[in-house]
């Protein structure tokens, strides 16, 4: 009986973990985010599901990041760049790079 216990509490530790999908990163930013839309409501989206947007970045674009852990002694970023109009108020490009990890 213990050992049911223990072995379902630890696959739902185990599934509670994050993993690397640059494919479901990359849709789930494109459902949240749609080229044409204000700038300043861009980062506001994404700093409510945890990033951290820096607008005074020397690119020209601006850039969120969130840092996320892996179930190994490791870490990952994942960004995202939104590349503005030439008004300077509007997303012309959401541009989402590799997820990149690193660690043990």
């Amino acid at each position: 009986m213990y050992r049911y216990v223990i072995i379902t509490s630890c696959l739902l530790w185990l599934g509670g973990c994050y993993t690397v999908s640059n494919e479901r990163f990359s849709a789930d930013i494109h459902k949240l985010l749609e080229p044409g839309s204000d700038m300043a409501s861009a980062t506001k989206k994404l700093e409510a599901i945890g990033f951290s947007c820096d607008p005074v970045s020397a690119a020209p674009s601006t850039t969120c990041t969130k840092t996320r852990q892996g179930i190994l002694p490791y870490t990952c970023i994942e960004r995202v760049n939104l590349i503005p109009a030439s008004k300077q108020t509007g997303v012309e490009r959401v541009d989402i790079p590799q997820i990149m990890c690193a660690g043990l």
